[in-house]
C-alpha cells in the first residue's frame, strides 16, 4: 500500500508501508487506544503503532508515526477501519431539515483521496520579509495543538513548527518573531500553501433523506467508525477459553476471520446459530 503523502526521513519519502494481519492482539490493541488516549491524535498514534507493520523501511515507532502528515494518518485511518469491518457499512443519521432518522451506505474504499502536491511536504511563500519554506503539518503537531484552544495563539504555534530552514525545524526565536509579524493576508498565503501540497482524504460524505429528499452534508471521523466496527475481544476471549480452554495468548495471536469462525461454531453447538 502507498501513502498519499510519505513520510519523509533522510531527504527522501517513504510511501510503502504495510498492515500487521489482523489478530485479536491488534483489535485490542487498538480498543484500549480509543479508551486510554487523552485526545485524539494520540489515540491515531496509538492505534496506528499497533495496527501497522512497517513505514517504508522504518517500524512504526512513535517519532515515526508522529511524523506521518495528517492526511496520511486519515487515510491509514480509515484504511484500517475497512479492514475491520466490512468495506461497505450502514451508518444511521438525523436528517438536518425534517428531523427523521435514515439511513445510508458508505464504502470506505469509495472515499475520494487528494494526492501531495509536488514539492511535498514542503512549499514556499514569498512574504514581504522574504521567500520563507514551510513543511506540511504532521501528527506530533496534532498532539501539541490538541491541548490549545482553536485561537490565533494554536495557529502561531503551528505557524512555528512548520516553520523550515535548511531542511530542519527553526522553532526559536527567529521563527517566534517572523510568525509574530505575520498579517492576516500572509497567514492565508501560508495556509493556502501547505493544503495545496497536503494529501487529504474527504472529510465529508453527502447522504439523501428518504423522508424529505433532503441532501445533508455528513462529517466522516475515521476514529469515531473504528469504536463501532471493533469487537469486544475480551468477550470474545472469553467464550473461546471457555469452550476450547486455550489461553489468551493463544487466542489473540488467532487471525480475525478464524476468531469469529469459532465463535459461529460455538455459537452453533448451543444451538443458536444455523
Amino acid at each position: 500500500m502507498r501513502l498519499p503523502g510519505g513520510l519523509w526521513h533522510d531527504g527522501r519519502r517513504h510511501r510503502e508501508v504495510g498492515f500487521r494481519p489482523l489478530t485479536g492482539a491488534v483489535e485490542l490493541a487498538v480498543s484500549e487506544a480509543l479508551q486510554t488516549a487523552e485526545t485524539l491524535p494520540e489515540a491515531t498514534t496509538m492505534i496506528l503503532q499497533a495496527a501497522l507493520a512497517y513505514i517504508g523501511n522504518l517500524a512504526p515507532e512513535t517519532p515515526w508515526v508522529d511524523a506521518l502528515c495528517v492526511g496520511d494518518r486519515q487515510f491509514l485511518s480509515v484504511c484500517l477501519a475497512g479492514r475491520l469491518g466490512e468495506d461497505e457499512v450502514w451508518f444511521t443519521v438525523e436528517c438536518t431539515a425534517c428531523g427523521q432518522r435514515f439511513d445510508f451506505p458508505l464504502r470506505f474504499s469509495a472515499l475520494p483521496v487528494k494526492p501531495a502536491g509536488p514539492t511535498y511536504p514542503f512549499c514556499e511563500t514569498d512574504l514581504a520579509s522574504g521567500a520563507y519554506r514551510w513543511r506540511t503539518p504532521n501528527g506530533a503537531d496534532q498532539k501539541i495543538l490538541a491541548r490549545f484552544a482553536p485561537d490565533d495563539t494554536a495557529v502561531a504555534t503551528l505557524l512555528q513548527r512548520c516553520l523550515v530552514r535548511e531542511d530542519t525545524d527553526a522553532q526559536g526565536a527567529d521563527a517566534a518573531d517572523l510568525v509574530d509579524g505575520l498579517t492576516a493576508a500572509e497567514i492565508d498565503c501560508i495556509e493556502a500553501a501547505m493544503e495545496a501540497q497536503a494529501p487529504e482524504v474527504t472529510g465529508q460524505v453527502q447522504a439523501t433523506c428518504t423522508g424529505c429528499g433532503r441532501v445533508n452534508v455528513i462529517d466522516i471521523d475515521p476514529l469515531f467508525h473504528l469504536k463501532r466496527l471493533l469487537r469486544d475481544v475480551n468477550v470474545d476471549i472469553h467464550r473461546i477459553a471457555s469452550t476450547y480452554h486455550w489461553s489468551e495468548a493463544e487466542i489473540l495471536s488467532l487471525p480475525r476471520q478464524r476468531r469469529l469462525r469459532y465463535l459461529e461454531l460455538i455459537d452453533r453447538a448451543r444451538g443458536m446459530a444455523v
